[in-house]
């Protein structure tokens, strides 16, 4: 059977890849910083993500325990397009 998909974003000069992920009830993401510049994973309304800032090498974990739809930015980065989706299903 194929490898199960992993369950990290990972954090470029200004993106998230993948942009998009749709996941599972329960399902714990890790983002990860190897850019070399400091970044965020801020929840656009809510309280959901608040990562603060997290440095080159960095990450940051979180657990999706309710279905919806999580929109996040960077807040450094955002006018830049750094943005987005977690969708749980």
């Amino acid at each position: 059977p194929p490898p199960p998909p992993s369950n990290n974003i990972t954090m470029g000069s200004t993106s998230f890849n993948p942009a998009s992920k749709t996941v599972t009830v329960g399902t714990t993401i890790t983002w990860v910083n190897n850019s070399g510049i400091t970044h965020t994973v801020t929840s656009d309304s809510g309280a959901e993500l608040n990562s603060g800032n997290i440095g080159n090498g960095g990450s940051y974990q979180h657990t999706f325990n309710t279905a919806g739809t999580f929109n996040y930015h960077c807040v450094y980065h955002q006018a830049m397009g750094m943005s987005g989706t977690v969708v749980v299903q």
